[in-house]
């Protein structure tokens, strides 16, 4: 190989650790549970405001472990939508009647 040839090629990649990591990390949908950091990250908020929420959603704890299900987060997440869906429609209801209340019987 002559030195044309070996400016040519382009350098070895550095191998990053985490990157192995990351790449080896099974998939949201292939997991049964998730690290408190792991379902903030699911849900876009920040660890904190995840652990504020803690005792509202299903937790599975052994010792210092905590871990949400899966499945159970995201029955808490329809059920909180659903019932955020009902609380609109309630207060849009009593807006209406109070702006018009002819609407009531």
């Amino acid at each position: 190989m002559n030195n044309a040839d070996r400016c040519s090629q382009a350098p070895p990649r550095a191998h990053n650790v985490g990157e192995e990591a990351q790449e080896h990390r099974p998939q949201l949908s292939d997991r049964l549970a998730l690290r408190p950091k792991e379902a903030a990250e699911a849900l876009g908020i920040s660890e904190r405001t995840l652990r504020q929420l803690l005792p509202e959603l299903p937790t599975v704890r052994r010792g210092n472990i905590v871990l949400v299900p899966v499945a159970g987060l995201q029955e808490w997440l329809r059920d909180e939508s659903e019932a955020e869906k009902g609380r609109a429609e309630k207060a849009v209801t009593e807006i209406l009647e109070a702006v018009d209340p002819r609407g009531k019987d």
